[in-house]
């Protein structure tokens, strides 16, 4: 099914977990995320190659990692030599070696270059087309913005009607407290 998929020349993109050497060489492409405490980090992005042979030339070029035995699946391989415990063990931090990588200058160089052509592109108007043109610059006029602005300050000042009576209970405590205290006040100054 797969594969008359990417006969159509469609992208494919699917999570596979510990696969057959058929089922992993199968795929072009492979990227590889490490689990850790702040979320996935990504550890590998490229081309698979001829029997695996960039990925495993790509950690086998990292010191320290283990090579691959003969006949070995190069899947099961990679996520032996690239676990949480071997990472500790080796000392190694395989999300900071991928990002000084230079895989990750190649992805980052041509994502870069394709959203700036994705942006040029939008940027332009379509051919034929008319610049818009409104007959006032605001959708509505000054009364209808007036009585908008005043029905959404209603809602907002009696979305919590517990806090608004216990403001005027304030108040009027606090009126009552300094008419009597400043009674006959007035007179002497």
């Amino acid at each position: 099914v797969v594969k008359n998929i990417v006969n159509t020349k469609r992208t494919i993109v699917c999570t596979i977990h510990q696969p057959s050497i058929d089922i992993f060489e199968s795929f072009d492409e492979v990227i590889k995320w490490q689990n850790c405490i702040h979320g996935g980090q990504m550890i590998y992005s490229g081309e698979l190659g001829q029997h695996s042979s960039r990925l495993i030339e790509y950690f086998e070029g990292i010191p320290g990692v283990p090579k691959i035995k003969e006949n070995h699946n190069p899947a099961t391989w990679m996520l032996e030599v690239t676990s949480p415990s071997v990472e500790a063990q080796l000392g190694i931090d395989f999300a900071c070696i991928y990002k000084e990588s230079h895989l990750y200058n190649d992805i980052m160089f041509l994502l870069c270059r394709r959203n700036k052509e994705i942006v040029k592109s939008q940027s332009l108007p379509a051919q034929g087309s008319e610049k818009l043109q409104f007959s006032t610059p605001f959708p509505q006029n000054g009364w209808e913005q007036l009585k908008a602005c005043l029905w959404k300050q209603h809602l907002s000042y009696w979305r919590s009607p517990k806090y608004n009576l216990v403001r005027l209970a304030f108040i009027i405590l606090s009126s009552l407290l300094y008419g009597v205290l400043l009674r006959q006040k007035g007179q002497n100054l």
